[in-house]
């Protein structure tokens, strides 16, 4: 089996997030009346969501770090966020990062991104799970029994 970069399947599912992000951020510019958030003030809004992108800074450095430092050591990523969650960088991306865009720009058709990007990786991430059964086995396979793929782990039986 040809090896997989560090990046996985992830630049497969950087397409869809974008074009949805990108036109539901067009539609919002040219429509800001049709999608906007009424229920809670604008302030709150962004309040909120400067929050979770700045919340999802520190998770974004500390799993690229972990990921890097696996990868170039040959093993399997299963501390720090990894810990918690197989892809914590997609996680991040869909619970915190588009979704305090979304807030910030208030708009209800941008939580569409966070949407399209969880679809996307439902469809693609057995690819890479495929490619780390096989380089790590029953290692892998422990480390997906305890952990889900996307939302963290908060409690799992065994």
């Amino acid at each position: 089996m040809k090896a997989m970069n560090i990046w996985g399947v992830g630049p497969a599912l950087v397409g869809p997030a974008i074009i949805v992000a990108v036109a539901a951020g067009a539609a919002t510019y040219l429509w800001p009346e049709l999608f906007s958030l009424d229920f809670l003030p604008y302030p709150l809004l962004a309040a909120m969501g400067i929050t979770m992108i700045v919340a999802s800074v520190p998770i974004f450095v500390l799993s690229g770090r972990t990921i890097t430092r696996a990868y170039s050591q040959g093993r399997l990523a299963t501390t720090g966020p990894y810990a918690v969650c197989r892809n914590p960088l997609y996680a991040n991306w869909i619970l915190l990062l588009l979704p305090g865009i979304a807030l910030l720009s208030n708009s209800w058709l941008m939580l569409a991104a966070p949407v399209a990007l969880y679809i996307a990786v439902r469809m693609q991430i057995h690819l890479e799970e495929e490619y780390l059964e096989k380089q790590f086995g029953e290692e892998f396979i422990e480390y997906r029994k305890r952990t889900n793929a996307v939302f963290p782990t908060v409690c799992r039986r065994r």
